[in-house]
């Protein structure tokens, strides 16, 4: 059997939730990449983590012309 939660807010069945790429930020800065789980029902915040997927990319530098 399946381990199935309640939301907090409107106390309905969490079987799906709305996943959402989000950006972490401290001090009015980018930091990380995260994911965000809200309720399908009422759209509230179930919970937020730092996606390790999402690592970002580094940046390449312009080509220097001969």
């Amino acid at each position: 059997m399946a381990i199935q939660g309640e939301c907090p807010k409107c106390g309905k069945r969490v079987l799906h939730v709305n996943v959402e790429s989000v950006v972490g930020v401290v001090d009015g800065t980018s930091k990380a990449r995260c994911l965000s789980y809200s309720c399908i029902h009422c759209n509230a915040v179930l919970g937020v983590q730092i996606d390790h997927r999402g690592k970002p990319r580094a940046r390449s530098k312009p080509a220097a012309d001969a």
